[in-house]
């Protein structure tokens, strides 16, 4: 018997951005989605917006925890971190930035100048990891030129991190594999993929229908990859456009973490102690950047 597929409609996340993973933390806060089957993804978001509008965001906390940012179309970002400051390079449309925070940073990330003056649609797609077995703390700007893209007459593979279809990408992990890439399938058309057996991960449509497998994926659904998942046969079911979707999947870590949301970020830790005190060291960290860099902060914040 075939197995029925695990399909998440995103929950809405203000008035810009889709979240299709998330959980909440351990006071109840955040978003209700069950993330053991896809450990050791921890949040997943895509955010569609205008560069005119303000976005919400300002520097928050992070810790125990990856959270690689791309680009899949449009535009330039900045970031500022609290181990580097402000990034020299902008982050182009089909690169990754990633923030490692095995130990306590702040982060921030937002359009460029130029990609705010010219007020243009932007696609914004965050995936967070857990490092709670990671110590290193660093943050990474891949461009979109040294991202390795396999393509063929039925589309395109953009391996933005780890090993998948006979690519290697950046690997942020020391302990663990991951894999992450962007897909871009010509209308009508099939492609196979192949995810090792060893790891959990999703499938996330971006724009258009998909078949994968035996399920239908329409745009802004997810699919949790089963263990009969591993070989994904995955056809475009538009005639007429192009579908594109993300993939991502890792070895899981297996292990129980305690989350806490605040701040405008949240950290993952071992123990409830652990992350309850971090989140006051965060806040009082939070107050002294808002006077050492008010840009940074919208005007709600200070």
């Amino acid at each position: 018997m075939t197995r029925q597929r695990k399909i998440v409609d995103a929950s809405k996340m203000g008035g810009h951005g889709l979240r299709l993973i998330g959980t909440t933390d351990i006071d109840g806060n955040g978003t209700p989605h069950e993330i053991a089957d896809v450990d050791p993804i921890v949040l997943f978001d895509f955010g569609k917006f205008n560069t005119r509008n303000e976005l919400p965001f300002r520097p928050h906390p992070h810790l125990g925890l990856t959270a690689m940012s791309f680009l899949p179309v449009n535009g330039t970002f900045m970031a500022w971190d609290s181990i580097e400051g402000e990034t020299e390079a902008h982050l182009h449309a089909g690169g990754l930035y990633y923030v490692h925070a095995g130990s306590p940073a702040f982060h921030y990330e937002f359009p460029s100048p130029e990609t705010v003056a010219a007020e243009i649609d932007m696609e914004f797609v965050q995936l967070v990891w857990n490092a709670t077995d990671e110590e290193d703390v660093k943050t990474v700007i891949i461009q979109p030129e040294a991202v390795p893209v396999i393509t063929s007459e039925n589309g395109s593979v953009r391996v933005l991190a780890g090993e998948f279809c006979g690519v290697k990408s950046v690997q942020p992990f020391t302990h663990r594999k991951i894999i992450y890439a962007y897909v871009q399938l010509q209308n009508g058309k099939t492609m196979d993929l192949h995810v090792p057996s060893s790891m959990k991960g999703i499938l996330f449509a971006i724009e258009g229908n998909l078949k994968v497998n035996e399920a239908t994926v329409n745009a802004r659904q997810m699919m949790i990859l089963g263990d009969e998942d591993h070989l994904l046969s995955i056809t475009n079911l538009g005639a007429d456009s192009i579908s594109r979707f993300i993939i991502a999947a890792g070895e899981p870590l297996n292990k129980p973490f305690y989350k806490m949301i605040g701040l405008g970020g949240f950290i993952i830790g071992k123990t409830e102690d652990e992350v309850r005190s971090k989140m006051e060291q965060f806040a009082a960290k939070a107050e002294q950047l808002k006077k050492e860099i008010p840009q940074y902060f919208p005007a709600q914040y200070l």
